[in-house]
C-alpha cells in the first residue's frame, strides 16, 4: 500500500511538472505571438496617410520589407518577413505600384502585394475629344504627349485598316471613358487599354455593323461627324440622316467640324477663307467622307451612325436654344437662317 501511495505521489508530481512546462511553453509562445501580432499591427491607428510604393520586378523580400519600413508603413521588417515566410508567400509578391496607408496592418499590406492589387488613378476622356486633345489630358498626368501622339499616328492595330491619308491611325478608336489606370503604365499601355475598351464596346454592335453597307472605319468616321455636329444625343439620328442623305445624293457634306479638324488651331468662328483650306478632311471642297474620323465618338454617336432616322432632311442649322432645325431644301434652310439672324 505504501509503495502504491509513493508511486501515485511521484506520478502526480510528474504530471504537475509536465503541466507547468506546458504552461510555460504556452505562455512563451503566446507572448511571442502576441509580440509578433503587435508588430504586425498598424503603424498609426489615428492618422491615415496614403503612400504609393513601387515594388520593382525582382525585388527580394528583404528589399520590400525595408522599403515598407522606411516609408513608415510597417512596424518591423523582421516581423513582416516572418509572417510572409510563415504563410509560404516569400516568392508570391508581385511587382507594381501599390497604394498603402499607415492604418493598414501588415497582414493587409501583404495581402495586397501578393494579390497584385496595384494602385490606380483616374483619367476621364470625354466624348468627341481628338487625339491631340487626349494627348493634352495625358500630359496633365505627367505622361509624354509627343510620345503618345507618335504612337497614335503610327501604331498599327489588327482591326483598323491602314490608311496613309489619315492624320492619326488611332483617331476614332480610343474609346471615351473614365479609366482606372495602373500607376506606372506608359503611353502605349494606356493606348492598349483604350483600344481594348473600344473593341469591347463595338463587339456589342457587331450584328448592326455586319448589316451596314459601310465598313468599320467609315461607320466610326460618320459617328465622329455626328459627335462633333450634335451636342444632344436625341439629335444624333437626325444628323446621321442628313449625312447619309447627302452621301446618297452625291452632295458635299459641308460640315464645319471637318474644317476645324483641318486647322492647326480651333477657331470659335470659321471664316470664308477657312472653307478653302486644302486638305482631304475639308468636306466643303471634297465629296464623300473625310479619310478618317475627326474625333473619338461615344457609343450613342456610333449607334446613331448605325441606325439613322428615315428622313428627307439635307440641311440643319443651330438655333439659339442649342438645338438644330432640320430642313429638306436649301430654300427652307435659308429661311430658317434669316429668321434666326433677324431675332
Amino acid at each position: 500500500m505504501i509503495g502504491n501511495k509513493e508511486e501515485i505521489e511521484i506520478t502526480v508530481k510528474r504530471r504537475r511538472k509536465y503541466l507547468i512546462i506546458i504552461a510555460i511553453i504556452f505562455m512563451m509562445n503566446w507572448g511571442l505571438f502576441s509580440y509578433v501580432d503587435r508588430l504586425l499591427g498598424p503603424v498609426n491607428t489615428l492618422k491615415s496617410e496614403d503612400k504609393v510604393i513601387e515594388v520593382e520586378p525582382g525585388s527580394s523580400l528583404v528589399r520590400v520589407s525595408n522599403k515598407l519600413y522606411e516609408n513608415q508603413l510597417i512596424r518591423s521588417p523582421m516581423a513582416f518577413k516572418f509572417y510572409i515566410k510563415l504563410k509560404g508567400l516569400a516568392t508570391e509578391i508581385q511587382a507594381g505600384y501599390y497604394r498603402l496607408n499607415s492604418k493598414m496592418p501588415a497582414t493587409e499590406i501583404a495581402e495586397k502585394l501578393v494579390g497584385g492589387q496595384v494602385a490606380t488613378y483616374s483619367i476621364t476622356i470625354p466624348e468627341g475629344k481628338t487625339i491631340e486633345e487626349i494627348g493634352q489630358i495625358l500630359a496633365k498626368h505627367e505622361l509624354d504627349k509627343e510620345k503618345f501622339l507618335s504612337l497614335a499616328e503610327n501604331k498599327e492595330v489588327v482591326f483598323i485598316k491602314s490608311n496613309s491619308k489619315v492624320k492619326y491611325n488611332l483617331e476614332g478608336f480610343l474609346f471615351p471613358e473614365t479609366y482606372q489606370i495602373p500607376y506606372g503604365a506608359n503611353e502605349e499601355e494606356i493606348i492598349d487599354i483604350m483600344l481594348k475598351e473600344f473593341e469591347r464596346k463595338i463587339s456589342l454592335l457587331k450584328d448592326e455593323i455586319k448589316e451596314s453597307k459601310y465598313n468599320l472605319e467609315e461607320i466610326i468616321t460618320i459617328a465622329s461627324l455626328i459627335q462633333a455636329e450634335s451636342k444632344l444625343d436625341q439629335e444624333g439620328p437626325l444628323v446621321a440622316s442628313v449625312i447619309y442623305n447627302r452621301l446618297n445624293k452625291n452632295m458635299k457634306l459641308q460640315l464645319d467640324a471637318t474644317v476645324q479638324y483641318s486647322l492647326s488651331k480651333r477657331k470659335s468662328r470659321l471664316l470664308y477663307s477657312d472653307l478653302k483650306v486644302d486638305t482631304p478632311y475639308n468636306t466643303y471642297k471634297n465629296y464623300g467622307l473625310p479619310p478618317g474620323p475627326i474625333n473619338n465618338p461615344g457609343i450613342e454617336a456610333i449607334k446613331s451612325a448605325l441606325d439613322p432616322k428615315k428622313t428627307n432632311y439635307l440641311y440643319y442649322v443651330l438655333t439659339t436654344d442649342g438645338k438644330h432645325r432640320f430642313t429638306e431644301s436649301y430654300k427652307e434652310h435659308l429661311q430658317v437662317q434669316n429668321r434666326l439672324n433677324n431675332k
